[in-house]
């Protein structure tokens, strides 16, 4: 009898377990833009995460290092794709740091605080899209384009970079009450973000199989012939110095006074979604492979 009740409570007590409804994780809680591209985290990653992409603790660019490379590791490790632009991003960033580091310009200190102000745009967009909280717009089409799951990896790359460039740099200048003699630091910076485009490109193609970086930043045949003429990298340098210019163009009308912050927001959005029109066209095409 007793052998009996026993089998019957174990049964009891197995059945109770498997029909116990299983509890979400903490970013299946969070994430507000979700589909079939999002990618949810082990409670653990999700939390550190979170801390990592917490902007009031990122004082320098040291602290920005480490959370670009460690948060970067772990959007790799789920082959998430959100890591699309972080991934590419993260090589900017080390190279960025090596340089700024050792930099003897007077105008060095004024760089280190655009390169922290600058990554903390998308960092801390990352951490409103981690707690389901409002996104910058630019940020946003980034994060809904991942969700969709209808872009390629190189597409949200290239979504990454336009939202960068096209609409955060001139945020930042005026964040950083930029000087006009800084120009000539900013423009040098061209050149060590232009030179780690090859190393992005291998990047990308190890964490997502990303085949066709290296053509589209060197815009494709065009560019190659260019770049036959010119010199091995002309063409994207070329290219970056043309958008940053623009930018920075912009962000000193802001610091001086010349545009409102509203104004040069609606600029700035309406290149940045013109740019997107393009990026989506060669998507279309099957070039962003």
């Amino acid at each position: 009898m007793n052998h009996k009740l026993l089998i019957y409570f174990s049964v009891l007590l197995f059945c109770t377990f498997c029909t116990k409804e299983k509890q979400p994780s903490l970013s299946e809680q969070h994430l507000k833009i979700v589909g079939e591209g999002t990618t949810f985290y082990a409670d653990e990653d999700y939390n550190l995460l979170l801390e990592l992409t917490d902007t009031s603790k990122i004082y320098s660019i040291v602290e920005l290092k480490y959370s670009m490379n460690t948060l970067t590791a772990i959007l790799n490790k789920y082959h998430d794709r959100v890591g699309a632009f972080p991934t590419l991003y993260n090589v900017v960033t080390n190279v960025a740091y090596q340089t700024l580091s050792t930099s003897s310009s007077s105008y060095a200190p004024q760089g280190r605080a655009f390169m922290n102000e600058f990554a903390k745009h998308f960092i801390r967009n990352l951490h409103s899209y981690l707690l389901g909280k409002t996104i910058e717009p630019a940020w946003n089409n980034y994060f809904l384009r991942v969700a969709e799951n209808r872009n390629t990896i190189l597409h949200l790359a290239l979504s990454g970079i336009n939202a960068h460039i096209t609409y955060d740099i001139p945020f930042v200048l005026d964040n950083i009450k930029a000087q006009p003699e800084f120009e000539a630091d900013f423009v040098e910076y061209t050149d060590f973000i232009a030179a780690t485009y090859p190393n992005a490109s291998l990047e990308l193609n190890r964490q997502y199989g990303v085949q066709n970086a290296d053509n589209v930043f060197q815009l494709f045949e065009l560019g190659k012939a260019i770049d036959n003429v010119k010199g091995i990298g002309f063409t994207t340098h070329l290219a970056i110095d043309i958008l940053r210019t623009e930018s920075w163009n912009r962000g000193m009308n802001l610091v001086q006074h010349k545009m409102s912050s509203q104004q040069t927001n609606g600029i700035c959005w309406q290149s940045f979604r013109d740019r997107e029109k393009l990026i989506q066209v060669l998507d279309d095409q099957k070039l962003l492979y």
